[in-house]
C-alpha cells in the first residue's frame, strides 16, 4: 500500500532538482516543433502525415512532431488536449499544422502540412535564446516513467515569462486510416496504416509550467514521474518502447523559443540515425551519424564499421547527450559530358567505445545512408521549364540557384490565373555555370499532369510525372551558354546536418554581424575569404565582426591544435 500512493503521489507532483549536469551552455539555432491537426476518417490527412515526414526525414535531430487527433475527423486517438490547442491555431480545415506556432502568413500559426518543410527551414535560421535538453526513464513493470527536464537560458527570453511543455507521443499504431493506401502506400503495412507521433498526454498540463527566470545565464530543471496507463482513452498503450518525450520552451502559450526529444536511459551508447551533411550551394557531401549517450558516464574514442572498414574518431559525447560523427567525405567535381546520375551510400554500425576508462564494445543495429543521390546534366541555354498545374497553383513553386555564388535567379509561386493550365518558363541565367533546381507542391497532393526541362536546342532532358510531388530537389544543369537575367537574392540555407567539422561550430549562420566560433580544442586563427582567395577579416579570437562584408557566400578557415578545417558562411 505504501508503494502505491508513493507512485501516485509522484505521479501527480513535480519536483525541483538543484544542479546542472547535461544541457549545452553554448548558444545555437532553434529546433522546429510541428504539431498537426488530424483524423484517422480525414481522406486528406495522411497527406498531411506524409509531408511532415518528408520534413522530419529531411532535418534529423532538428525537427519533431506532435500529432494531434482532434475535430469532426478525429473518430480515435483523440485527448483532453487538443481542443484547446485547436483553438488557439484556428484550425478550420484538416489537416493543418503549425510550426513552432509562430506566426508566417499573418496572424496566425496554422499552416498547410506542406509549408511545414520551408517554414523548417526559416525556424532553424532564428536564434535560440534557450536552449533544452531532457532524460527519461521507464520501468516496464511498473510503468514509471521519470522525465528530468534541464533548461538554460543562452540570451534574454522573450517576455515576462516561459512555459515548459512536456508532451508524451506513442509511435507504431496499427490501425485504418481513410485514404491511408491512395495518398500515403508507403505507410501501409499489411493492410494497415502506421500511426506515429500520436499526442496521448501533458505531463505539464494543458499550456504547461511556468519559467520566470528568464534571463542570460537562468538555469532551470525539473522532474516529472508519472504512471503511463494500459490505455489512455480509446487507444492502448501496450509497449513502453513506442512511447516518447518531446520537451519545449514557449512564450507564454505560443511561440515555441527551442524543442528537444528526451533521450530514454540506457546501458549503452547508440546510433539514433544517419544523415547526408552537405550545402545548399554545394556538391560537397559529408555524411554523419547521431550517437547517443543514454548513460551517466561520458563515452570517448568511437570506433565504428563503415562499409566494413574500421573506423576510429577521436570524440567525447557527454552523459545524457548526442552528438553528430562525420563518417565519410564525397564530392562531386567533374561535370558529365552530357547527363549522369550520382548517388553513394553507407552502413554504419557503432563497434565500441571507451567509458570510465575501459573498453565497451557494442553491437547495435546498423544506419544506412543514402547521400549524393543527383542528376546533373551538362546543356546550352536557356532552359524551357513546363508546369501543369492543379487547382491549387498558389501551392506549387520552383527556384533556380546558382552554386558559384549561391544566389537565386529565379523564384517563382503559381498564380490563381494559373489553375489547370500548362505554363512555360525560360530560364536563362546570365552566367554559365552549375545551378540547383528546386520544385515544390505544398498541397502534397500532386499537379495535374507531367513537368518538363528542355534545353537551348528544345532536347527534353526529363519528363516527369508530377502525381507525387511534395519536394524534387535532385536537378542540376551545368549551363555552358551566358543568358540574360541576373540574381534576385541570396540563397538562404542550413547546413544539412549541421555537420561538416565535428571540432568546432560558429552561429549565428547566416550572420550580419558577429560571427561566434565555438571549438573545445583550442583556436589558434580563424579568417575569412572570399572564393578568389582573398582575406576580408582575420583573428586569433572566438569572435569575428564580419558588418562591413558585403552580402555574400564567404569560406571561413579556422586552424586549431589538430589541424586546418573550413565552413561556408552566408553574409546577409
Amino acid at each position: 500500500m505504501k508503494k502505491t500512493f508513493f507512485l501516485l503521489l509522484m505521479a501527480n507532483f513535480a519536483i525541483v532538482v538543484m544542479g546542472q549536469s547535461f544541457v549545452s551552455t553554448q548558444p545555437a539555432n532553434r529546433n522546429v516543433l510541428i504539431e498537426e491537426y488530424t483524423g484517422v476518417s480525414c481522406q486528406y490527412c495522411p497527406l498531411g502525415h506524409k509531408a511532415t515526414d518528408f520534413t522530419l526525414g529531411a532535418f534529423p535531430g532538428r525537427v519533431y512532431a506532435i500529432n494531434i487527433h482532434q475535430g469532426m475527423f478525429a473518430t480515435q486517438f483523440t485527448t483532453q488536449w487538443g481542443n484547446a490547442l485547436a483553438q488557439q491555431a484556428m484550425v478550420n480545415s484538416y489537416p493543418t499544422s503549425s510550426v513552432n506556432r509562430h506566426g508566417f502568413f499573418g496572424s496566425g500559426i496554422s499552416i498547410d502540412p506542406g509549408q511545414a518543410y520551408p517554414c523548417a527551414l526559416q525556424v532553424m535560421e532564428m536564434e535560440a535564446p534557450v536552449n533544452v535538453a531532457a532524460t527519461f526513464d521507464i520501468d516496464p513493470v511498473s510503468r514509471l516513467m521519470v522525465v528530468k527536464v534541464e533548461v538554460y537560458y543562452t540570451g534574454d527570453g522573450p517576455g515576462g515569462f516561459n512555459m515548459l511543455n512536456v508532451a508524451l507521443v506513442q509511435n507504431n499504431v496499427m490501425g485504418s486510416q481513410t485514404g491511408g493506401a491512395q495518398y500515403y502506400p508507403e505507410n501501409m503495412v499489411n493492410g494497415q496504416y502506421r500511426h506515429n507521433h500520436i499526442l496521448r498526454h501533458l505531463l505539464t498540463g494543458q499550456w504547461g509550467d511556468t519559467i520566470r527566470h528568464i534571463t542570460a545565464g537562468s538555469f532551470f530543471t525539473k522532474e516529472y514521474a508519472y504512471v503511463v496507463p494500459q490505455q489512455i482513452g480509446d487507444l492502448a498503450v501496450g509497449s513502453v518502447d513506442d512511447l516518447g518525450v518531446l520537451v519545449f520552451v514557449c512564450q507564454d502559450k505560443k511561440e515555441v523559443l527551442n524543442v528537444c526529444e528526451a533521450i530514454r536511459k540506457g546501458d549503452e551508447a547508440y546510433l539514433a540515425y544517419g544523415g547526408t551533411g552537405g550545402y545548399e550551394c554545394s556538391l560537397d557531401y559529408h555524411p554523419y551519424v547521431k550517437v547517443v549517450n543514454p548513460t551517466d558516464r561520458p563515452v570517448s574514442n568511437l570506433r565504428f564499421d563503415v562499409n566494413g572498414m574500421s573506423m576510429t574518431r577521436n570524440k567525447t559525447i557527454a552523459p545524457y547527450a548526442t552528438d553528430t560523427v562525420q563518417v565519410a567525405s564525397y564530392s562531386i567535381v567533374e561535370m558529365p559530358a552530357t547527363h549522369q546520375q550520382y548517388g553513394e551510400t553507407a552502413t554504419v554500425r557503432l563497434t565500441g567505445y571507451i567509458s570510465d576508462g575501459r573498453e565497451v564494445s557494442v553491437a547495435g543495429e546498423a544506419v544506412g545512408i543514402d547521400y549524393a543521390g543527383v542528376d546533373i546534366y551538362t546543356v546550352a541555354g536557356p532552359l524551357t521549364l513546363s508546369i501543369k498545374y492543379d487547382s491549387y497553383p498558389q501551392e506549387v513553386s520552383f527556384s533556380l540557384a546558382g552554386l558559384s555564388d549561391c544566389q537565386y535567379y529565379y523564384r517563382v509561386t503559381g498564380e490563381d490565373a494559373d489553375a489547370g493550365r500548362t505554363v512555360t518558363y525560360t530560364l536563362s541565367p546570365a552566367s554559365a555555370g552549375l545551378y540547383r533546381l528546386k520544385l515544390m507542391d505544398v498541397g502534397a497532393d500532386g499537379l495535374n499532369g507531367i513537368v518538363t526541362v528542355t534545353d537551348g536546342a528544345n532536347n527534353t532532358l526529363f519528363s516527369r510525372n508530377a502525381k507525387d510531388l511534395l519536394l524534387w530537389d535532385n536537378y542540376y544543369f551545368n549551363i555552358t551558354t551566358p543568358g540574360t537575367d541576373g540574381p534576385t537574392g541570396t540563397v538562404v540555407g542550413i547546413e544539412e546536418g549541421d555537420v561538416v567539422s565535428t571540432e568546432w561550430s560558429v552561429w549565428p549562420n547566416p550572420v550580419n554581424g558577429i560571427l561566434h566560433i565555438s571549438c573545445p580544442s583550442g583556436l589558434r586563427y580563424s579568417e575569412v575569404l572570399d572564393f578568389s582567395g582573398r582575406v576580408w577579416a582575420s583573428t586569433t579570437g572566438e569572435e569575428v565582426d564580419l558588418s562591413s562584408l558585403l552580402p555574400g557566400l564567404y569560406i571561413l578557415r579556422v586552424v586549431t591544435g589538430s589541424g586546418m578545417s573550413t565552413k561556408k558562411i552566408i553574409k546577409y
